[in-house]
Parts: structure tokens; C-alpha cells; sequence
């Protein structure tokens, strides 16, 4: 007979541990899509510059600007406005 200890606290098990884990790695997942660097990280690249676009035409840059631009200095300009390092 095994004696239960006064300190361990006794907790029902509402779905297998495997279970659990794997919905809480999917919601952690799911939450790294949200706001505009997990949009970013999830798009293609003219998905990317769109949004970046969207983003700097508010803070002042033209349209036909942002469309020229290579999208590497486009990528170094976004990053630089909204204070990213990499």
C-alpha cells in the first residue's frame, strides 16, 4: 500500500499528457501568427512587401518609392522604422 504525501496535491487528468502538449505547441504556434511580425514570417516576398508598404506609406514614403525599391533595402528600411535588430 503506498502512503500519499501530505504535500502532493491529487488533480484530475482531463486528456493524455501527449494530448495537452501537443494543443498547448499548437496555440503557441497559433499565437506567433499574430500581429505584423508573424505576418511577416508566414508570407512570400510580395506578400512581405506589400505589408511593409502599408506600413511605411503611413509614415510618410511614397507608393512608387516603396515599389521601386530593392526589397532588400525595403526589408532594412522597415526594420529601421519600427526599430528592429537583427
Amino acid at each position: 500500500e503506498q502512503k500519499r504525501d501530505p504535500k502532493v496535491v491529487p488533480f484530475p487528468y482531463k486528456k493524455p499528457f501527449l494530448q495537452e502538449i501537443e494543443e498547448y505547441l499548437k496555440d503557441k504556434e497559433d499565437q506567433t501568427s499574430r500581429g505584423i511580425i508573424g505576418q511577416l514570417a508566414k508570407s512570400n516576398q510580395d506578400e512581405e512587401r506589400r505589408l511593409m508598404g502599408g506600413y511605411l506609406v503611413g509614415k510618410g514614403f511614397s507608393e512608387n518609392e516603396i515599389l521601386r525599391m530593392p526589397f532588400d533595402v525595403l526589408t532594412d528600411l522597415f526594420n529601421s522604422v519600427m526599430g528592429i535588430r537583427e
